[in-house]
């Protein structure tokens, strides 16, 4: 930041925080995102003429139906404007660094890797008071992060518009995928080299990539433990692998990618590694199919005498870590856990989904909605039992 621009933005800061603004908080991986972004070194490049990003913003403004749309940098006290769209020219040279205490994107670094929407910025808690001291700043703001493949956030892509309004889902996963896009590109095009992930599991090196949004499954037999002391260990082995192998078919029809067995458990993902859209309505048809095909399998035990098998499913759409570890492929994240919660909390037989997915779903389902549902370690959520497609 310029001498005069830092004497400026330093002035307001004062003058906002005296106000009453409360700027956002340091994330807690800051030292290791600060790396990150000098390793990719996004704010050294003027990326502004290259039209490989120049037309970004002015698609986001396009999908989003607002008037203005940019990518923001954040480094340790600056908001960088990379590329714009939609600014007169004094509002885009004065915005082209901003103190980070008052920029709304520095609240996208503690938003759990999601976008982050503000209706009417001039109300907003976090942005009034810095809003008061420039009148003619937009009033509505949407901000997806710019995530690294390392799982860092290192800025925004966000769109703006001078009247409050609400965006739908559509439109926020829209500036979502962009994000995405933009930084995969940015990566890809330059050859960047992705930082290892450290995770202890017995000494083994995880090379993990971050996304944005997938949709993970986890599944598990009802009263297992019982039914493995009635059974004897080669039958047991039989019968599981003719559900594994089923479901690996399942999987495959739909585009899904099998993660791995835990005993009785199976778990998959959808959108990784292709990035697919609708991986939400693929992941939750394969679970409805993995249901039926327990119940044909079941007819067939009934037949030889032996009790029915039941299964608990939960799917979850969220961010995850993906990647290799020296054995085997595997995710990682708070979506992973999300998924087991609601599959344990849900019902035998049925499809338990997060409020994430049911936003993501395009095909029409009858639901069983279930409020205040005690997730373990996780809190208080709605869930959605799935019954039937309409």
């Amino acid at each position: 930041m310029g001498i005069i621009t830092k004497f400026i933005g330093n002035k307001l800061v004062k003058a906002a925080i005296k106000s009453g603004h409360i700027p956002a908080e340091t994330p807690s991986n800051e030292e290791e995102r600060l790396e990150d972004l000098k390793r990719l070194k996004l704010v050294e490049q003027n990326i502004n003429k290259d039209k490989r990003y120049s037309s970004f913003p002015k698609l986001a403004a396009t999908l989003t139906g607002c008037s203005q749309s940019a990518i923001h940098i954040l480094d340790d006290d600056t908001q960088h404007c990379k590329v714009s769209y939609g600014k007169d020219l004094p509002t885009e040279i004065m915005t082209k660094e901003a103190p980070r205490q008052l920029a709304i994107c520095s609240h996208v670094l503690n938003n759990n890797s999601k976008p982050l929407v503000i209706s009417d910025v001039s109300i907003d808690e976090r942005t009034k008071h810095a809003y008061a001291l420039a009148p003619g700043f937009p009033r509505f703001y949407a901000g997806s992060p710019i995530i690294s493949k390392s799982g860092f956030t290192l800025g925004t892509f966000c769109v703006f518009d001078d009247e409050p309004k609400i965006l739908e889902h559509s439109k926020i996963d829209a500036l979502r995928m962009l994000a995405d896009q933009f930084i995969n590109i940015y990566e890809s095009s330059n050859e960047f080299a992705v930082n290892d992930i450290d995770i202890n599991t017995n000494s083994e090196k995880i090379i993990g990539e971050y996304y944005s949004s997938a949709t993970i499954l986890f599944s598990d037999f009802v009263g297992f433990t019982k039914k493995t002391e009635k059974l004897d260990p080669g039958q047991l082995i039989e019968i599981l692998d003719s559900f594994f192998s089923g479901f690996d078919k399942i999987m495959d029809r739909f585009s899904i990618k099998k993660i791995k067995t835990i005993g009785d458990a199976y778990m998959a993902a959808g959108g990784i590694p292709d990035l697919n859209s609708n991986h939400a309505d693929r992941t939750v048809m394969a679970a409805i199919e993995m249901i039926n095909y327990v119940r044909g399998i079941n007819f067939q035990q009934k037949a030889l005498g032996n009790e029915p098998w039941e299964v608990r499913i939960g799917v979850h759409t969220g961010p995850i870590i993906a990647g290799k570890t020296s054995s085997e492929f595997d995710i990682w994240g708070d979506s992973v856990n999300i998924a087991a919660r609601l599959e344990s909390s849900g019902k035998k037989m049925r499809v338990n989904c997060s409020e994430e997915t049911k936003s993501h779903l395009k095909n029409a389902y009858n639901f069983e909605t279930k409020s205040n549902v005690e997730l373990k370690g996780k809190g208080q959520a709605t869930t959605f039992i799935i019954k039937d497609q309409i």
